[in-house]
C-alpha cells in the first residue's frame, strides 16, 4: 500500500507494518494509524508518522536513551488494554518537541506511547508520577545519555520494524 507523506513523499507500507492506537495522541483523537519510519542513518530518532495524514509525524525517540533509569510504572490495565502479556512485547517511544531554537529539544516522559511490539497495538498512556517531566531537556541533561542505547537505537525501536523510506 502507498502512503503519501509530507517529508517522505510516497512510500510504500505493508498494513502489517501499520501501530494502530487503540486509544490516541493528545490533539490527534481523531488519528488511528500510522508507521514508524527511521529518518537519516544514525541518529536514534525516528518519525511516528500518520497514515491518514500526511503532515502529521512525531519524532520519537525510545525514552531510555535520554534518561537511562527511566522505568515508569505503567499499570496493568494499559498492558491489558493493548493485551501486553510478556515484558519483551512491551515498546515505548517518547514524544520529542524541537523547538525554534535548535537548542531545545525536550521529551515528553509523562505521556509515552505504548505499543504491543508483537500485535502492534498502541495507546498514549499518561503515567500518574507528577515527579516524572513533560519537557525533559535533552541537551540539559546530555551526560545522562545511554550511550549503548544510543549506538543500537539506530537501528530498531524497541523490537519494533522500521521503515527505511527512499528519499
Amino acid at each position: 500500500m502507498k502512503i503519501t507523506t509530507t517529508r517522505f513523499g510516497d512510500i510504500d507500507v505493508k498494513e502489517s507494518e501499520f501501530i494502530t492506537l487503540h486509544g490516541s495522541i493528545l490533539g490527534f483523537e481523531h488519528l488511528r494509524e500510522f508507521v514508524l519510519l527511521s529518518g537519516e542513518q544514525n541518529t536514534p530518532f525516528w518519525w511516528l508518522q500518520s497514515v491518514q495524514e500526511p503532515a502529521v509525524a512525531f519524532v520519537v525517540i525510545n525514552p531510555q536513551i535520554v534518561k537511562p533509569d527511566y522505568a515508569p510504572a505503567i499499570s496493568e490495565d494499559d498492558f491489558e488494554f493493548l493485551d501486553i502479556k510478556k515484558k519483551k512485547d512491551i515498546a515505548l517511544l517518547a514524544i520529542m518537541t524541537i523547538r525554534s531554537n535548535p537548542l531545545r529539544i525536550t521529551v515528553n516522559l509523562r505521556a509515552p506511547i505504548l505499543i504491543n511490539a508483537r500485535t502492534r497495538k498502541a495507546n498514549q498512556i499518561i503515567l500518574a508520577d507528577s515527579e516524572i517531566p513533560i519537557q525533559y531537556d535533552v541537551l540539559d541533561n546530555k551526560e545522562h545519555l545511554n550511550k549503548d542505547l544510543l549506538e543500537e537505537g539506530t537501528h530498531h525501536a524497541n523490537g519494533l520494524a522500521m521503515i527505511s523510506p527512499s528519499v
